[in-house]
Parts: structure tokens; C-alpha cells; sequence
């Protein structure tokens, strides 16, 4: 009986250390067809019909750990039925489903509803299909538009800058997961997927710039660019102009642009302006009325979330209507910045038109007090705002002007004119004898005297 006991008791404590035991996702297996069993192999390398070396190599390792790590190869290369295989027969369709299951609706996923966008888009031309190795070179050199693979690789599923983020976030997560989801495939199809999203947008706005510099940053490229501008019922095709052609050098002057540089994550991206929703593929040009920087569009496009929210109303209209591909922002030393009399239509130089009768006359009265105004000794402090700049700036107690005395310039004495003799007056005669006053002298009284005899 006792013993009896004793072992139902062991059977129970081993089934409840069984369910507590933890739980792993089951190893991707992306290859039914066997085809690593040749291009894992090392050493693939052959020169193609055009003299170009390439490999059919492939690093197991690397692709496991890639975005397409659990995609099999035949859902990608569908040509391929036999071995060996024509080299043609490996060309994609990024279009394509998938036989991964997309977990929220249990459907195969597809790139079909983003190629579609893409298509609809002002780089809709580019290649979605028929890439193969081969035509890679065919494709860079030949084709204006990128395509699919020229903006997109398949990287690793964690960036490797992540990866230390993404195992400290999630230690022993697959344990904690496998509670629930313990031996099911959706573990180890899907669970690294959604535990990735945790980390971020594997997206940042430094890699969104970048992505578009790749392009719009080669001037040669740009240059060679024909746009199809639309107009009232149908399409005008004419070369880029410089506006387009600069339109990185001139975004790399914004306060946008600065502060990203900066790492102010605040400061906008090229998607952010055009392409603000959707799969942010639909850049549109900006002559169209549904893009996202035609003049209609502007004020919603500024005001979008975390950005201008004032942008809206209309007392705005002039902050909205801001060319921040303005040509006056680029390096006149730029041998593609436009010299004619286009330059005239901007804002900036019509600002300097209307201002120039005021330099001309500044300019000249400093240049007159320069050359031909009264010299001052020492130091000269300006007649406005000289002294709080001396007391406040300088810390020095301002001179007090002294008031300038008025010197009149005294004019030397005319000349007498000689005027002819005259006999000497002769004085009238008193009517009464007056008595001489102690303050006359004797000698007045006796000249007195002689003049009467």
C-alpha cells in the first residue's frame, strides 16, 4: 500500500515538472525543397554570358536570421521546378504570395497591396518582377526608376545595433510564451516576428534619408532623369530641372534636415512630407492634387501628428507655402544653380529689390562720413546706443560730450575815409556864471576864463 502511494506521488510530481518545464519554438525549416544542398556549398563562383563573377553561394546561417528567413525558396524563385535549373528560371515577383500565414487573418501574406501602391507612385516604372542576379547590372544601368531590390535587402531580421536590446528586453521570453503556445509552429513562425516589433521601427528616419540620398543625392543620375509632369488631361514628359535635380542640397539646408542631423528625432524625413500614409510608397509629384506636397494638400501634410498643428489655419497660409526646395538656399557655386532671369521670381530677391533704395542710402552716407566727414580723435562710439554699449558691454563710464563753444569770426575794422577840416566848434554861451565845483580843477576855471576874453 505504501508503495502504491509512493509511486502515484512520483507520477504526479514528474507530470507537474513536465508542464513547468519551458517551452521552445520549433526550428524555422525554409527549405522543403532541399535546396541548400547545393548552395550552401562554398565556392559556387562562375563568370555569366556577360563576363561578370558571380556566386551561387548562399549563407545558410545569414538567410535563417534574415527578414526572409522563414519564407521557403520556391515561394520567391516559383520557375524552379527541376534540378538543375535554368539561371533565368530563379527571377521574383515581389508581388507574389507567400505560404507564410499572415496571424491575424490565418491568409498567406503578400507584398501585392505595397507593390500596388508602389506602382501608382511616381517610381512606379521600376522593376517588381523578373529580378534575377543576372539583370541586376541591366537594371542600375539602364533603368531610371529603382526597383524593389534597389531600396530593399534582405537584411538581417535583428539589426546587429539592436541585438543586444532584444536579448536583454527578452530573456527567457520563449519560455514564457511556450506556457501558452507550447509545440505549436505559430512559436516559432511568428513569435520572433511580433517579439522583434517590441525593439522599434526597424526604420528610422536616418535610414529613410539615406535610402532616398541613394538616388537623389547623385547629381549625374538626377540629371539624366525625364519626368513625367502631369498637365490638365495627360502627361508632359521634360527633363529634371535643377529645382529637382538639387533637391537633396537644398533639403540639407532645413531646419528639417539639421536637426536630424543632431539626432532631434522631431525634425522631418523625405517620407514624412511625401509619403505620410499608406505603406509609404505612394510619393506622388507635386503637380498632382492627391500628393502630399501639392499646394492643396500642404496644410494637412504640416499639420500631421507631433508636427505643425497650427499649420491648418488660415492665417497660416504663408508658413504653409514655405519652399523648402528653395534654389536661394543652395551654393551659388553650384555649377547647376540656374543663371537667368528666373532667379528673379523668388521672394528673397524681391525682398532685396525693395530694400535696396534703403542700403543705397545708408551705404552712401557712411561712405560720405568716411571720405569726406569731420575726422574724430580716439575712439568713435556710434550717436545711437554709443553709451549704453560703453557702460553695459564694455563696463566703462561714457565721456560726457562737452558742448562746442560758438566762435564768431570777427571781421577786421573798415578804414576811415579822411573827412575835410571844419572850423572848431565854438561853444554856446552860458546865461548864468555857475559857481566852479571842488571836483573841477583850477587849470578848467582859468582855460574858462581866457576862452571868454
Amino acid at each position: 500500500m505504501q508503495a502504491r502511494f509512493l509511486f502515484i506521488l512520483l507520477c504526479n510530481i514528474l507530470c507537474l515538472s513536465g508542464f513547468s518545464l519551458p517551452a521552445h519554438g520549433i526550428e524555422r525549416q525554409p527549405d522543403p525543397d532541399g535546396c541548400f544542398s547545393c548552395h550552401a556549398l562554398e565556392g559556387l563562383d562562375y563568370f555569366d554570358t556577360t563576363g561578370v563573377l558571380r556566386t551561387a553561394s548562399i549563407n545558410k546561417q545569414h538567410y535563417y536570421s534574415s527578414l526572409h528567413g522563414s519564407v521557403p525558396c520556391n515561394d520567391c524563385h516559383r520557375k524552379i521546378e527541376h534540378y538543375p535549373h535554368k539561371v533565368e528560371n530563379g527571377e521574383v515577383d515581389c508581388g507574389e504570395s507567400c505560404h507564410v500565414e499572415e496571424p491575424s487573418q490565418g491568409e498567406p501574406y503578400s507584398h501585392q497591396y505595397v507593390v500596388k501602391e508602389y506602382k501608382d507612385s511616381v517610381h512606379g516604372k521600376g522593376w517588381s518582377k523578373g529580378l534575377t542576379g543576372g539583370n541586376r547590372l541591366e537594371e542600375t544601368n539602364h533603368q531610371q526608376d529603382p526597383s524593389c531590390r534597389q531600396c530593399h535587402s534582405n537584411d538581417l531580421y535583428i539589426d546587429p545595433s539592436q541585438l543586444p536590446k532584444f536579448m536583454k528586453d527578452f530573456d527567457h521570453v520563449d519560455g514564457e510564451c511556450g506556457s501558452c503556445h507550447q509545440g505549436e509552429v505559430w512559436l516559432g513562425q511568428f513569435g520572433g516576428h511580433i517579439l522583434r516589433r517590441f525593439t522599434g521601427s526597424r526604420w528610422n528616419k536616418h535610414e529613410h534619408n539615406k535610402m532616398c540620398n541613394t538616388c537623389h543625392a547623385d547629381h549625374a543620375r538626377m540629371t539624366e532623369v525625364v519626368r513625367d509632369t502631369p498637365n490638365k488631361d495627360k502627361e508632359i514628359k521634360e527633363k529634371a530641372d535643377a529645382r529637382f535635380i538639387l533637391s537633396r542640397d537644398s533639403y540639407a539646408t532645413t531646419l528639417h534636415a539639421r536637426l536630424l542631423e543632431t539626432n532631434v528625432m522631431e525634425g522631418a524625413s523625405c517620407l514624412d512630407c511625401h509619403a505620410t500614409d499608406g505603406f509609404r510608397h505612394g510619393i506622388l509629384p507635386d503637380e498632382n492634387t492627391e500628393s502630399s506636397t501639392h499646394t492643396d494638400q500642404l496644410a494637412d501634410t504640416c499639420a500631421q501628428s507631433a508636427c505643425h498643428a497650427y499649420a491648418t489655419h488660415p492665417l497660416n497660409k504663408p508658413f504653409v507655402k514655405t519652399d523648402l526646395h528653395d534654389l536661394d538656399m543652395v551654393s551659388v557655386n553650384n555649377d547647376l544653380v540656374p543663371r537667368d532671369w528666373s532667379r528673379l521670381e523668388s521672394g528673397w530677391v524681391k525682398a532685396f529689390i525693395a530694400l535696396l533704395p534703403i542700403i543705397i542710402i545708408l551705404g552712401g552716407a557712411s561712405l560720405w562720413s568716411r571720405y569726406f566727414g569731420e575726422k574724430k580723435k580716439g575712439l568713435v562710439f556710434s550717436e545711437i546706443g554709443g553709451d549704453a554699449f560703453q557702460e553695459n558691454i564694455i563696463g566703462r563710464k561714457p565721456k560726457k560730450k562737452k558742448a562746442k563753444k560758438k566762435t564768431s569770426k570777427v571781421k577786421p575794422a573798415p578804414t576811415p575815409t579822411p573827412t575835410p577840416k571844419s572850423k572848431p566848434d565854438i561853444p554856446p554861451e552860458p546865461t548864468e556864471q555857475t559857481e566852479p565845483t571842488p571836483t573841477q580843477s583850477v587849470s578848467a576855471i582859468h582855460k574858462g576864463d581866457e576862452d571868454e576874453k
